[in-house]
């Protein structure tokens, strides 16, 4: 490119290009480290045991998504529920995206079909602003905003990583001994792919799109170029073994394929593809237009291709797919700049296919679904753009520079765009609001706004929430239910086990339910009742852990301390690294009378959690039944350190500090419970004045 033109002295240093797309990025998401977890995030994270505890973490070959719960586990080992962490991570994968989409393109001007284009000389250009319209554009926020989309950014990571270095693979090496470095390379783009087959099943074209790429940009005798894809093909496997599990039965994996090719909905195959033929064309009009973006679109399905919404969409999808064809065909015989737009556009199809075509998912539109697509679109248009500029620019000489700004414009367009759909994401009641606005007759929105307004203590407006959700869908079972828990907590657990039992009905093979049923029937002592809630949830889910742990408590209630101790063992055997359930078992142990090994199990929940107080308070009133009075005291004053406002923590120190002979320290102990509203203690008070 001639001095002084646009890509030149501005857009040719790599080094600046990274900068730029650094800023971008950090700029477009300054405002999401504060963002708390939203929507199906806890269900990923927190409420996942084997997240909790990396200990308890499955085989990595048979987990589905492993490598993208590895990553949580290893976020939640060292920032617990601290949202911080989980950002900068997210936001470091988009960066680390963008900067792989950069490299791609820059790789693939190197290719061979590519050396005599004449948009060579803009190649940089091209990656750059690609790159920028990548990372600035505002229909990423929900793959990287919402945390649990992690799965799509970090398989999408590894798709790239794993394309651009087989693509390095196959370049000429500019240093020796090139064999060693090919090789290297190439083992590196198959690592990256079994790791992108392990975050989630959008990694399934990878192969393809490898295959696709060598055989448009690429070059070399056939048989070898057969060979070196017939690795990465096989990696295909990894995804429909671990959805159907490896390590059962022939016959019973066959029996299950059509059950795992169907996410949540017993939707038909058919309307499910004749709806995503509208559901594309929205993605595209999102990506150039992106104006009212939502969590949760209230979509229409469709069952008939030749509805006129159906035939316009197809036609359109026809179209862009036959320009693609027709871009390729005309560059068949020598390097063309046709064939990096052709790429660009069955790059966007090809990947959208996993979740757009024939394998029905109950929400049939996600933005998230765009952020692997999104890189062919962006390649494609940017490439079609400089395309147009190069043609142009012997009549217009401005052209490519007219390009370069308009491209530019975009960028900063879509930065901005992105910072204000990001400040929607800063707490789950902006939200559940914005949902509500733009769907305002779909229930699932009231349910979040419910959900927003429990988790704040707010009950009487998370009924209100939760009773709208179910006058728009009277069969939905989660508002049943989460109107029922808001009953719970609002003290009015007759409404609450009519709820819960509504929701129950209608899915009644929901373990979730029932346990917050057997909470209810805890509550108000129908202990009987809240064991079979615990035990059905336990028939439903051997795994559930935490109804372990309750049913535990209820044997310890009752004295049936053993049955108890029993039940605790079994919950930690799922979940050995809860704080929890070793703190209960040494509270069943205390009570029979074998100090020594519960003393070992608070010991073993303070070494797993330093900050519980229940801990603390467990193992002091250990010591002081074996009157060990001074380990006692010491323990308790850790536990009110802890939770000042305790008033257990205050009489059972009061009670440790009088039987060790400290009768001022006791009153004003037992003073102090009372002031909180321990009314135990007021009569210890009054005893030892």
């Amino acid at each position: 490119m001639p001095a002084g033109r646009p890509g030149s002295a501005y857009l040719g240093n790599p080094y600046l290009h990274a900068i730029l797309i650094i800023l971008v990025c950090l700029v477009a998401y300054s405002n999401t480290f504060q963002v708390p977890f939203q929507f199906d995030d806890p269900r990923s994270i927190a409420d996942v045991p084997f997240v909790r505890d990396l200990r308890s973490f499955p085989n990595v070959f048979t987990l589905h998504r492993s490598v993208g719960f590895f990553s949580f586990a290893l976020n939640y080992r060292i920032h617990g529920t601290d949202v911080p962490g989980y950002h900068i991570v997210n936001l470091a994968i988009h960066l680390l995206n963008a900067l792989l989409v950069y490299a791609l393109i820059v790789l693939t001007f190197r290719t061979p079909r590519l050396q005599g284009s004449f948009l060579l000389k803009h190649a940089k250009p091209v990656a750059l602003l690609s790159a920028l319209l990548f990372a600035s554009h505002p229909v990423q926020t929900q793959a990287v905003t919402y945390i649990a989309q992690r799965f799509a950014s970090l398989a999408t990571l590894f798709f790239l990583a794993s394309v651009a270095t087989y693509a390095n693979s196959r370049l000429p090496a500019t240093a020796k001994p090139s064999r060693y470095r090919s090789l290297a390379w190439y083992g590196t783009s198959l690592l990256c792919a079994v790791m992108a087959m392990k975050t989630k099943e959008i990694a399934f074209t990878l192969p393809l799109i490898i295959a696709l790429y060598e055989f448009l940009f690429l070059e070399g005798p056939v048989k070898k170029r057969i060979l070196l894809l017939l690795p990465l093909m096989l990696t295909m496997v990894i995804i429909p073994a671990g959805l159907l599990g490896i390590d059962r039965p022939l016959g019973t994996m066959m029996s299950d394929v059509g059950e795992v090719t169907r996410v949540h909905t017993f939707m038909g195959r058919t309307e499910y593809l004749i709806t995503q033929t509208r559901v594309i064309v929205t993605y595209l009009r999102l990506l150039v237009f992106p104006m009212n973006q939502n969590l949760d679109y209230d979509y229409p399905l469709f069952d008939s291709f030749f509805a006129p919404q159906v035939v316009l969409s197809l036609l359109l999808l026809m179209l862009i797919i036959g320009t693609g064809v027709t871009l390729l065909y005309r560059d068949r015989h020598a390097p063309g700049a046709g064939r990096l737009t052709a790429f660009g556009i069955f790059w966007f199809f090809m990947t959208l296919s996993v979740e757009s075509s024939i394998i029905p998912i109950a929400d049939v539109i996600f933005e998230h679904r765009l952020y692997l697509p999104s890189v062919g679109f962006f390649l494609a248009v940017t490439g079609a753009f400089f395309w147009t500029a190069e043609r142009l620019e012997a009549r217009w000489p401005y052209a490519v520079r007219v390009v370069v700004v308009f491209l530019a414009a975009a960028v900063v367009i879509f930065t901005g765009l992105a910072f204000a759909r990001n400040i929607v994401w800063q707490s789950e009641k902006s939200l559940w609001e914005d949902v509500i606005r733009k769907s305002p007759l779909k229930a699932r929105g009231y349910n979040g706004l419910g959900l927003a307004y429990f988790n704040k203590n707010r009950y009487d407006y998370a009924i209100e929430a939760f009773a709208r959700a179910i006058a728009l869908h009277p069969s939905y079972g989660v508002a049943f239910n989460n109107i029922g828990n808001a009953f719970y907590r609002s003290g009015m657990h007759e409404r609450a086990v009519e709820a819960q039992t509504r929701a129950i009905a209608l899915e009644p093979n929901n373990p979730v339910f029932l346990y917050n049923r057997g909470l209810t029937h805890a509550a108000t002592g129908a202990y009987d009742r809240a064991i079979r809630d615990y035990e059905g949830a336990i028939t439903l889910d051997p795994a559930y852990a935490e109804a372990y742990n309750n049913l535990g408590s209820i044997y310890h209630i009752t004295g049936r301390y053993d049955r108890a101790m029993e039940t605790y063992t079994k919950a930690l055997t799922l979940h050995p690294g809860s704080a929890l359930f070793f703190t209960n078992r040494g509270l069943s142990r205390a009570a029979i009378g074998d100090y020594g090994r519960a003393i070992e199990d608070h010991t073993m929940a303070i070494s797993l959690d330093p900050y519980f107080g229940d801990a603390y308070n467990g193992r002091g009133a250990a010591y002081g039944l074996q009157e060990r009075y001074a380990e006692a005291i010491e323990d308790f004053t850790r536990a009110i350190s802890l939770d000042p406002g305790n008033a257990r923590y205050y009489a059972h120190r009061g009670l440790a500090y009088a039987r060790a002979g400290q009768r001022d320290n006791a009153l004003s102990d037992f003073e102090r419970a009372c002031s909180l509203g321990n009314k135990g203690s007021c009569a210890e008070a009054m005893r030892l004045k």
